[in-house]
């Protein structure tokens, strides 16, 4: 028996076009004339397949089960689905739909490079299916079963602008989860979807599906959609909404100058939110430029708060610029929370580091409420050599 391991070519399991490919062991088809819209209206329990061209640079998807080779059993549940940058490219995406009761439970896109078993099974074939039709077809199904069938992720493999105009509709009819799903698929279409995003801004209304377009921006690897997502973390005047895209802004790879951005930002707004999100989103940016930035925060920002939240970052990020930026704290600050809040930060850098630090404060010419708190956090070491130190200085 021939092993379904190579590439589907024209075809894995029969000829898609024409003749009918001499039938496998593993499987059995029947190509079916009758149209895809018209034939699903009339199967209550089985399998059918239909093939449409695959957007460009898609990469072949398939199941990814325990302890197997990359296989789709339509006789199993899957452990793990889907197709990852070192997925081999795809000229066909092959619509495989599993009805029970009369229901679709699943729509399950299938790369030419996937091998696919169905042992027992019947799978009626759907010849010559247009991506017009397709496209329509699986957006009817997104709007019945508000996408937990899996309708849009394969609308969004067509190739044709159309499917694009599809998903945009349905994004904005503001449905929620669904129209979620909807905006993130778009985020995913490089030649088309931007300028759905665009409008899709300006058109739904303040809520969780317009937020959502912060992150879909974020996935799109455009520079008009990075451009987009900057004015929304600049000028949009929901704080929520706001505040999202400069999460989403340090979650992007390649902006250029985004620290700076960020530091402008924090300065310029007079919103607490935004100005504690512009601090973290800044954490979250794994540059030397981006520590110093919150370095620079700590030393010379006149609020106390953002001080104190700048230092509570940057020892995330750069413990040796947290424990400087601490002690110069320490001797510079007249706020005594302030000073705790610095003590603490000494206290949650690696081991050794913390303890040096700290009892450098036991030592220092330092006030006895900021000693206490240096002894306390020693005291809650499980380090044996930091505490026999303790107890042989004291």
């Amino acid at each position: 028996m021939k092993n379904l391991t190579s590439l589907w070519s024209i075809a894995l399991l029969f000829t898609f076009g024409n003749a009918m490919a001499q039938p496998m062991k593993r499987i059995k088809t029947q190509a079916i004339n009758q149209g895809l819209s018209e034939y699903s209206h009339t199967v209550d329990n089985g399998w059918f397949v239909y093939s449409i061209k695959a957007a460009p640079e898609t990469r072949s998807m398939c199941c990814y089960n325990q302890g197997e080779q990359m296989t789709c059993d339509l006789n199993k549940d899957q452990h793990g689905y889907g197709s990852s940058s070192d997925s081999p490219l795809t000229q066909n995406i092959h619509v495989f739909t599993q009805f029970k009761q009369g229901e679709i439970a699943r729509i399950m896109p299938i790369g030419d490079s996937c091998e696919v078993k169905a042992d027992g099974l019947t799978i009626d074939w759907i010849q010559n299916v247009t991506t017009q039709q397709s496209i329509s077809w699986l957006k009817q199904q997104a709007l019945t079963a508000d996408d937990d069938n899996g309708s849009l992720y394969v609308m969004s493999l067509h190739p044709d602008p159309a499917a694009a105009t599809a998903i945009y509709e349905l994004a904005k009819m503001n449905r929620l989860a669904f129209s979620e799903q909807a905006v993130f698929w778009l985020g995913q279409r490089q030649n088309d979807g931007y300028d759905y995003l665009e409008k899709l801004y300006h058109e739904l209304p303040q809520g969780a599906v317009k937020r959502h377009i912060n992150f879909a921006l974020s996935q799109h690897e455009s520079p008009q959609a990075i451009a987009l997502l900057k004015k929304i973390a600049t000028n949009d005047q929901n704080s929520e909404q706001q505040a999202d895209a400069i999460f989403w802004l340090s979650q992007t790879d390649g902006i250029d100058n985004l620290p700076q951005f960020l530091m402008n930002l924090m300065n310029e707004s007079q919103s607490r939110e935004i100005k504690e999100k512009a601090i973290f989103s800044l954490s979250q940016i794994n540059s030397t430029e981006a520590s110093q930035q919150l370095a620079q925060l700590v030393k010379t920002h006149q609020d106390p708060e953002v001080r104190e939240h700048s230092l509570f970052w940057l020892a995330q990020n750069d413990p040796e610029q947290a424990q400087q930026a601490s002690i110069e704290l320490l001797k510079s600050a007249s706020n005594e929370s302030e000073q705790e809040n610095a003590v603490f930060v000494l206290s949650q850098l690696p081991s050794q580091q913390s303890a040096d630090a700290l009892f450098a404060i036991l030592k220092g010419n330092y006030h006895k409420n900021i000693k206490k708190k240096a002894l306390f956090w020693l005291s809650q070491s499980d380090d044996k050599t930091t505490l026999d130190r303790l107890e042989k200085m004291l």
